[in-house]
């Protein structure tokens, strides 16, 4: 999917300003200490940045005075059907008829300055999807727990492996899309593993994806953070795990493979040694146990090449889609 020229037609300005509506998406949750800042942070970059720039924040519930905050700054606010932040994240763009949708979170921990950073890739039309990475800057590491960084790095080593990208940050929550490339994903996560599975989704279907460096600041001392790392990062994990299986089959099958087989070898030396050095095998129990290693090896490369056949026969259908809607 390339959709350079997307905006082509757009750049004509009156006012300084392009014909480009950018709508910043803020997800909350009980953010009544933190939103009201984030907020006219973003206003102050209206008369800066050369598009039309709007809010649009996208409650799950808040019993703070959040929603009080909210209205007081006049910005569009809708109310969150069900909880969880990829279904805040999904229902806002259902509602957004902005050309770009910029995703950040509402508890201070980005900051709204660098908004410019993720926009100009795409007003330049060099990228499908610009990512604020917390990784690349060595600032504010206090901000990312040790255990955070660990998963982060995880994760984004699972992710670079499978699909032979280089994603620095792939949980982050800072980041800027032409509203149709959110659109074409396909996405079934309620919360935060939102964030792994757009950038699955992305690399898997050939996006430009461009990371820039950004600052992540400390929580305020009253904002209490959504995200707990092992509830979160077990969930994350699953979907990540499932993402890859229906990505690169064939990679993830193939590496239980030859795991099986490696581990196989083991008892089969005992085997081979027994047949050739002893004449007799005496421990029948290497030869089952080795056998057995090795089928499930043969029977985890099958299903990777028979996953990988269905992958591909279902991105093919997918592209056809795509192509045939797109000539409407």
């Amino acid at each position: 999917m390339n959709l350079e020229g997307t905006l082509t037609g757009k750049y004509d300005k009156t006012d300084g300003k392009t014909h480009i509506n950018v709508e910043v998406i803020i997800p909350t949750l009980n953010e009544g200490d933190s939103i009201e800042e984030v907020i006219r942070d973003i206003k102050r970059l209206n008369s800066t940045l050369p598009v039309q720039l709007s809010i649009l924040v996208v409650d799950g519930g808040s019993t703070d005075n959040t929603l009080e905050v909210c209205k007081n700054e006049s910005i569009n606010l809708i109310m969150q059907n069900g909880r969880g932040k990829g279904r805040a994240m999904r229902q806002a763009v259902d509602n957004s008829h902005a050309d770009i949708v910029v995703f950040m979170d509402g508890d201070g921990t980005y900051s709204a300055s660098e908004l410019e950073l993720l926009l100009r890739p795409l007003l330049d039309g060099t990228a499908d999807m610009v990512v604020g990475s917390r990784t690349m800057t060595g600032k504010n590491k206090r901000a990312v727990t040790k255990v955070n960084k660990i998963g982060n790095k995880l994760f984004n080593k699972s992710i670079n492996f499978a699909l032979g990208s280089s994603v620095s940050d792939s949980l982050s929550g800072y980041r800027a899309m032409y509203r149709k490339v959110f659109d074409d994903f396909i996405l079934f996560s309620d919360e935060f593993e939102i964030e792994v599975e757009i950038t699955v989704e992305a690399l898997a279907n050939g996006l430009r994806i461009v990371e820039v460096p950004v600052d992540y600041r400390e929580r305020k001392e009253l904002a209490r953070t959504k995200l707990h790392p092992y509830r979160d990062g077990v969930k994350i994990g699953k979907a990540l795990l499932f993402i890859l299986m229906n990505v690169n089959p064939l990679k993830f099958f193939g590496l239980i493979s030859l795991c099986f087989f490696m581990l196989g070898l083991y008892p089969a030396s005992f085997v081979i040694y027994e047949k050739v050095v002893l004449g007799n095998i005496i421990h029948i129990p290497s030869v089952i146990f080795a056998s057995l290693l090795f089928v499930m090896s043969a029977i985890s490369l099958v299903l990777g090449s028979i996953s990988e056949l269905i992958v591909r026969s279902r991105r093919r259908s997918e592209y056809l889609i795509r192509r045939a809607i797109s000539k409407k």
